[in-house]
């Protein structure tokens, strides 16, 4: 009978590790690769961007006209800026906090769709941007490519290195990359920092010297203080 007790008390605590393991390998495949870099360099965005690529065959007015309502930019906040000409149509944007552009270039028989989205704001909100972007094309365009950005401030801590030491920063994004297996890793130093191109197989990858490149990180000192910036597969904003 104390046997039985015993094995099924096993049996149990073994069931409840397993869960418990689960739901710690969920939530750590559920975190955004850039949110756990905030995270671990104790990082605060203060802006971030999406710039999507995509072909259609629909008329260019109708299409960039149909984005810019679906994506609520047609509103009172923003102003709205159209131009038009025998090969393109425009629609730039700004409002307080975000700013850009949809735009359409006729090629051949299709229109070359690009939508371009800075934001600025103290949270990450590239996920949701994306998801919105996404939802708003639809069935409407094909080869779509997405390239985002994210700019952070970085907490001056002795744990960070202090106000100019970009290394300790550089190194520790380089540990969570490797802890999820990214490969091609190489860092160059710039005037004021570093900067790392890695290719970790979770975005729209380019070859940049012969190697498979997704993902492209800036840690960089500036009169404000030290910043990372995050781009896929490359930065696309200036730094």
């Amino acid at each position: 009978m104390r046997k039985k007790g015993i094995t099924l008390l096993c049996i149990v605590l073994s069931i409840a590790i397993m869960q418990i393991n689960i739901r710690l390998t969920s939530a750590h495949e559920n975190l955004n690769l850039f949110d756990e870099i905030l995270i671990q360099t104790k990082s605060k965005t203060v802006e971030y961007g999406l710039k999507t690529c995509f072909e259609t065959q629909e008329d260019s007015k109708e299409i960039c006209n149909y984005l810019i309502s679906t994506l609520n930019l047609d509103n009172k906040k923003t102003i709205l800026t159209r131009t038009e000409n025998k090969d393109s149509y425009n629609v730039d944007f700004s409002s307080e906090n975000a700013n850009g552009y949809v735009e359409a270039l006729k090629y051949k028989n299709k229109n070359l769709i690009t939508i371009n989205i800075s934001n600025v704001s103290n949270e990450n909100g590239l996920a949701s941007l994306k998801n919105k972007v996404s939802a708003s094309i639809g069935c409407r365009g094909k080869n779509i490519k997405y390239f985002q950005y994210l700019k952070a401030k970085v907490k001056e801590t002795s744990e960070n290195g202090g106000a100019n030491n970009t290394n300790v920063i550089n190194q520790k994004i380089i540990k969570i990359l490797k802890f999820y297996g990214t490969e091609n890793i190489e860092t160059v130093n710039l005037n004021n920092g570093l900067s790392t191109m890695a290719y970790t197989r979770k975005f729209d990858e380019k070859i940049i010297n012969n190697k498979l490149i997704d993902f492209n990180y800036a840690v960089c000192n500036y009169s404000s203080g030290k910043y990372i910036i995050i781009g896929t597969p490359e930065i696309i904003t200036t730094y």
